[in-house]
């Protein structure tokens, strides 16, 4: 390998590890041990428009999803449907402690259409999801997102 190549990459390896430092840091922060009679929890990053990725399902041409955000001071989780050339139909689903539970009504959108659900309590204890039906599938069942 020439020098010119060599000084090139050690150049790369240097500002590579600068960015690392400067992360490092940080990620201590989020990964140290809690004391004793302690738990540690981490808190993913909110998206700025509440848009929840992990809340995503998706069947055939219907797609259904959450957002959440605090009103209040207390989290809130809506749920959100669209459908492009397909009837779907949406509903919210909330668990605290036990079984999930539906509620909102059910939302129905057709062919090229969307709707969403109001804002419901998804504060500490609680776990909301949305889940979704292809009815031109005939889904008999319902597809639900993790809890959120």
């Amino acid at each position: 390998m020439n020098t010119r190549k060599r000084a090139t990459l050690y150049a790369a390896a240097a500002g590579l590890a600068g960015g690392l430092a400067l992360v490092a840091p940080a990620q201590a922060a989020t990964t140290a041990r809690p004391m004793a009679g302690t738990t540690l929890q981490l808190h993913t990053a909110v998206h700025p428009d509440g848009f929840e990725p992990g809340s995503v399902v998706t069947r055939g041409n219907c797609k259904a999803w959450m957002n959440t955000k605090k009103i209040n001071g207390h989290w809130n989780a809506q749920g959100l449907v669209r459908s492009w050339n397909a009837q779907c139909a949406m509903m919210l689903q909330r668990k605290h402690g036990g079984a999930w539970e539906r509620i909102t009504w059910y939302h129905f959108v057709r062919y090229n259409t969307q709707d969403h659900t109001g804002y419901y309590w998804d504060d500490r204890g609680y776990k909301a999801r949305v889940c979704l039906q292809n009815l031109d599938w005939n889904d008999s069942t319902w597809h639900c997102s993790r809890g959120i």
